[in-house]
């Protein structure tokens, strides 16, 4: 392959939402598994695996497509590691999160977004941890919980419950964490700072108030 291949893997995570759609599931489990031979040697790619990955995809998608993620790639040499620039400011991992994980946080737009809610202290995701609680992922793929959540030990808040349903956070587990760390027009500091004050029935107001009618009682 002449192209750079994390080039090409970048452009389709650019976008992804498009090119998914013309991809068959058997293409889209070969994908994943190249991804899956990616990601794991994200400090030393494994050179197979990238090529492997970008052919899947030049290979299956139609030929304008195939021509239009060639061009792209055409920037920047390949040399075994992924490039430092960015195409559109995606970047390979970031097909991977969107592929393996259905991570939509990705991108000059929100990849920060992402990295700010994972800055703040967590602990392990587990298969035991309630289903209610907020699990984000990064570029390795490994679930976290924010502690923020946790009441003491693995015990978590009663009221961080109540709201994250409100805040759907099953489906929306990003947005409710933003909601929970970020400074909000209702008092002057974030949600969580308000955790363990007396003050569970404000919580669950603004969140209701957020969440609208569709919002879970």
């Amino acid at each position: 392959m002449r192209v750079n291949p994390f080039m090409v893997l970048a452009a389709a995570a650019a976008d992804w939402r498009r090119l998914s759609g013309l991809l068959d599931p058997g293409t889209r489990r070969t994908l994943s598994e190249r991804l899956s031979r990616l990601r794991a040697g994200v400090d030393a790619p494994d050179p197979a695996a990238v090529l492997a990955a970008a052919q899947t995809l030049l290979d299956a998608l139609p030929a304008d497509e195939s021509a239009r993620l060639r061009q792209h790639g055409d920037t920047g040499r390949f040399t075994h590691q992924p490039p430092s620039e960015l195409y559109e400011g995606y970047a390979a991992a970031d097909l991977c999160m969107l592929v393996l994980d259905g991570n939509p946080m990705v991108g000059p737009v929100l990849g920060p977004v992402r990295e700010r809610l994972l800055s703040e202290p967590s602990t392990p995701w587990s298969e035991n941890a309630d289903q209610r609680l907020i699990a984000l992922s990064g570029t390795d793929g490994r679930r976290r919980l924010p502690l923020f959540q946790f009441e003491a030990g693995a015990m978590p808040w009663r009221i961080v419950l109540e709201v994250n349903s409100v805040l759907r956070a099953a489906t929306d587990p990003w947005g409710a964490a933003d909601w929970w760390l970020s400074r909000t027009t209702w008092w002057d500091g974030t949600p969580a700072a308000l955790l363990g004050r007396d003050r569970d029935a404000e919580l669950l107001g603004a969140a209701r108030e957020l969440a609208g009618p569709e919002g879970e009682e």
